[in-house]
């Protein structure tokens, strides 16, 4: 599971309120995919468009404060 988990992560590169832009080297996780961020994994984003390039466009649904690049 911790191979699947390191393919799975992304880079989170812009926080524009709760619109979020991050990459994934191994390629872009599908829309409507949620994804967890953060060092407790609290912040949660729903994938809402990929945008090319392994990047993806989320909505956070949870408040970002505190969440940066």
């Amino acid at each position: 599971q911790s191979e699947r988990r390191m393919a799975n992560q992304g880079t989170i590169v812009v926080v524009r309120g709760s619109v979020i832009d991050a990459h994934f080297p191994h390629g872009a996780p599908a829309i409507q995919h949620e994804l967890r961020a953060g060092a407790e994994r609290n912040y949660v984003i729903e994938v809402v468009m990929q945008l090319g390039g392994g990047m993806v466009r989320g909505l956070a649904l949870t408040p970002t404060q505190g969440l940066a690049r």
